[in-house]
């Protein structure tokens, strides 16, 4: 608070203060009028000089006394942590104590209300991931079943209701993986490694591990390389697991928008340095349906599933939101561009040094 705005607020009392003043100077000149006498004029200036230097320390002390404690009180913005809320001056008048003793009792009932949440919300995490835990077991023991009657001798339409249940199978398992890692998201660093990850290894990991998809939507995976023969892809400093993660969910989100039926479908995978030095590009592109522009903008939107989604009742649109969240802590960029009926292009981007990473190579390399 400065102090013109402080004489602004008191601007009222200064105004009685000047009338009282002025109202004292009148009955007392009146009064002697009556008596045959009046006060001379350097008398009355005199009184009004005595009046304004009392009313000039008066306001300046009260502005030491008010100062300090409003400016502690404008000093707070929504960025400040919430420990240093409840430390206010220390008051100097009574207006002040009254002020700090109800911040205090609020800031307190904050707190105590703020703990209450924080520990339903753990309770909830607990109870959600081991419901999800609970139920990778049966999807173990299914798939496990699923591949010793994949042994027998079966009839033709058997085996076809074996691999439907084993898609389904995939589906679920794939449904409660992504449950746990929104649980992880939540503490995230107390699931993070930053290490060197083989990024033309883990792709083709992948690539791998989806094989059943590609085939049963009749979509051809291909690796191509901008630093030259395929085999020189460089490593990148992340966390292999939750790139994965977030791979998984774009090679996916690919093979399943690709497919079509007339024709056979594509996902092309490569790699090229980007335009800012150190920094490499993970570019992930299929040739399907593409994303209608007013979609482009909100597909990394919670349950956000827009036109394509009404077209693919399984699509949750919680697969792009987790990947954007978990690339924002990993350090990593994630953008998408498409055109629709021609197909889509999603970016991965690994800066040279992510400034969570800072001083993390050095020290991996030393390893």
């Amino acid at each position: 608070m400065s102090l013109w705005s402080f004489l602004a607020d008191r601007s009222l009392y200064i105004a009685l203060y000047v009338g009282f003043g002025v109202l004292m100077v009148a009955v007392v000149q009146l009064d002697l009028f009556f008596s045959g006498a009046s006060l001379r004029l350097v008398n009355v200036i005199y009184l009004w000089l005595l009046g304004l230097l009392g009313l000039i320390v008066f306001l300046l002390v009260e502005y030491r006394k008010h100062v300090p404690f409003l400016k502690r009180l404008e000093a707070i913005d929504e960025d400040e942590p919430l420990d240093r809320l409840g430390f206010l001056s220390d008051p100097r008048t009574l207006e002040q104590r009254v002020f700090k003793d109800a911040w205090a009792k609020l800031y307190a009932r904050l707190r105590a209300e703020l703990a209450e949440e924080r520990s339903r919300g753990k309770q909830n995490v607990q109870l959600v991931s081991q419901w999800a835990h609970l139920m990778k077991n049966p999807v173990s023991v299914i798939d496990l079943e699923i591949q010793k009657a994949k042994q027998l001798k079966m009839q033709a339409q058997l085996a076809e209701i074996l691999e439907s249940i084993a898609e389904e199978n995939r589906r679920l398992n794939n449904s409660i993986q992504m449950l746990l890692n929104m649980v992880r998201l939540e503490d995230f660093s107390a699931d993070f490694t930053p290490e060197r990850v083989d990024l033309l290894s883990l792709v083709r990991q992948l690539i791998n591990d989806n094989r059943h998809m590609f085939i049963a939507y009749r979509v051809f995976p291909r690796i191509v390389d901008g630093y030259g023969d395929g085999s020189t892809w460089p490593t990148v400093v992340s966390d292999s697991k939750w790139l994965r993660f977030v791979l998984q969910q774009v090679i996916s989100n690919a093979i399943k928008y690709s497919s079509r039926a007339e024709r056979a479908g594509q996902v092309v995978v490569s790699c090229y340095p980007g335009k800012t030095e150190g920094e490499t590009v993970l570019e992930i592109a299929d040739d399907g349906i593409g994303i209608v522009p007013e979609d482009l903008g909100r597909v990394f939107n919670p349950f956000y599933t827009g036109v394509n989604g009404r077209a693919y009742p399984q699509s949750t649109g919680m697969g792009l939101y987790l990947a954007k969240q978990a690339c924002q802590r990993l350090g990593h960029d994630i953008s998408i561009e498409s055109t629709l009926g021609r197909g889509t292009r999603v970016f991965v981007r690994f800066g040279p040094d992510q400034t969570m990473f800072a001083g993390v190579r050095a020290s991996l390399s030393v390893r």
